[in-house]
């Protein structure tokens, strides 16, 4: 199935709902999502990594929307901005989106106030989960993603400190720049920006440059 076949597909469950995607870090890869944002010309959508932006937008379009939220924005957290919105009296609905890394809980996960959850990395992918969470909350049914019903494997306690470069090579990988990029802007060279890629990864345990990002911020490493 092509993109744009995709994402027709996806349009037609929107039911006239404008859609805000509300993504924090940058790197998050959520094209999709993003392009959805522009598939109801009737009610503006938003793309925005701020919680408050949301909010100011919400209030001056009025109009029920379809919301995809990850765990930690900008200014907050996502859970916070869903609570809140549950309680308006418009029918928005809020589709939250985890990293492999995230730290929802089991109480999270049963969560009654968000009406889907999927793992972003299963986002365009042959399980469709983005499809089927849209047919789910149409039919006014909660939908989680099945394989965040799998165990996930313990992971072990933070204890590595991270040096003073490899603080200053998250953040710029949480900004969303490659690693030539961070190499131009350390002065420093793009294999040094590797190793230390690696190895934030490695500390972190985490399994791409987004878990890594992710991971520092719910490490407190990052300022939102």
């Amino acid at each position: 199935m092509s993109l744009q076949t995709f994402l027709h597909e996806l349009s037609q469950l929107i039911h006239h709902r404008s859609v805000i995607s509300c993504v924090y870090p940058k790197l998050v890869a959520l094209e999709t999502v993003n392009e959805l944002t522009g598939l109801n010309c009737a009610y503006p959508g938003l793309i925005t990594t701020s919680g408050a932006a949301v909010r100011e937008h919400l209030n001056q379009y009025r109009h029920p929307s379809l919301l995809f939220i990850t765990e930690h924005l900008d200014d907050g957290l996502g859970l916070d901005l869903i609570l809140e919105l549950s309680d308006s009296p418009i029918d928005h609905l809020c589709i939250l989106i985890l990293t492999h890394n995230h730290d929802l809980s089991q109480k999270g996960l049963n969560d009654r106030t968000i009406s889907a959850i999927v793992l972003e990395h299963n986002i365009g992918s042959t399980s469709c989960v983005l499809g089927k969470a849209l047919r789910a909350v149409n039919r006014k049914e909660r939908y989680v993603d099945p394989e965040l019903n799998t165990k996930r494997e313990s992971k072990p306690a933070f204890s590595d400190q991270l040096s003073e470069r490899e603080l200053e090579v998250l953040a710029l990988v949480a900004d969303g720049l490659s690693n030539p990029e961070i190499a131009t802007k350390l002065y420093i060279a793009t294999t040094t920006v590797r190793d230390h890629v690696q190895s934030l990864m490695r500390k972190l345990h985490a399994k791409s440059r987004t878990g890594a990002a992710v991971a520092g911020l719910r490490l407190g490493l990052l300022s939102t």
